[in-house]
């Protein structure tokens, strides 16, 4: 006797779409689940697997509020993130949620407003990923990402790795000489120096001036 063939579904082990988890939120308990399975290629045992994932396999998930939907519309298309549109919707799953927005069209801009860039540059070459703390709807990864698109780099210092160097006879000539210079110019002429070592630098020299001015 021969065994009974299997039926072999189009979408089995694939990965589940956005529009077909909506589907699953939409039917099931309206549809049995032999039905879903058949209008979705995809077997009971997976689409029972979907529901669960929802959170609609025991009871019947609420209905989407005008509220929850105007989160959606205001939060998600805006780019504030999916972890924090969830923390403004207790009960709804992320899948739940990719799932309603790609329904009514809602798509994430994930943009980035003036303000969080604008604190973007200032902070995070000095303490890097850090500045997530500063910027309460973006992530770490969401700061990695928008801070590589800048060109950003987190410079993290290194105290007492190396002795600094002390300016020699030459130099402070050359940086007297020539103090009315502007930095770009400067820095070609003494090489190996940094605009802020330069800074101090002339300070010194300054201060140096004042001194002996006093003294006459």
């Amino acid at each position: 006797m021969m065994a009974k063939k299997i039926p072999q579904r189009s979408n089995h082990r694939t990965r589940w779409t956005l529009r077909e988890l909506h589907y699953v939120e939409m039917h099931y308990r309206k549809k049995t689940t032999r039905e879903i399975a058949q209008k979705l290629g995809r077997t009971e045992v997976a689409v029972r697997l979907g529901a669960q994932s929802l959170g609609v396999c025991k009871t019947l998930m609420p209905q989407w509020t005008e509220q929850e939907i105007e989160v959606l519309r205001t939060y998600y298309a805006d780019g504030a993130g999916i972890t924090y549109v969830q923390s403004l919707l207790p009960g709804r799953a992320k899948s739940s949620i990719r799932a309603k927005a790609n329904g009514l069209g809602i798509t994430s801009a994930r943009n980035w407003h003036a303000e969080e860039v604008r604190i973007l540059r200032k902070y995070y070459p000095a303490i890097g990923t850090k500045v997530a703390k500063k910027l309460p709807r973006r992530s770490v990864e969401a700061v990695k990402i928008k801070a590589n698109q800048l060109g950003l780099r987190y410079r993290k210092l290194k105290p007492r790795e190396a002795p600094a160097r002390r300016w020699s006879d030459e130099e402070w000539c050359l940086l007297e000489n020539n103090l009315a210079l502007p930095y770009d110019e400067l820095l070609l002429l003494l090489p190996g120096r940094s605009k802020l070592a330069l800074e101090k630098a002339k300070e010194r020299l300054k201060e140096r001036r004042t001194r002996c001015t006093a003294v006459k």
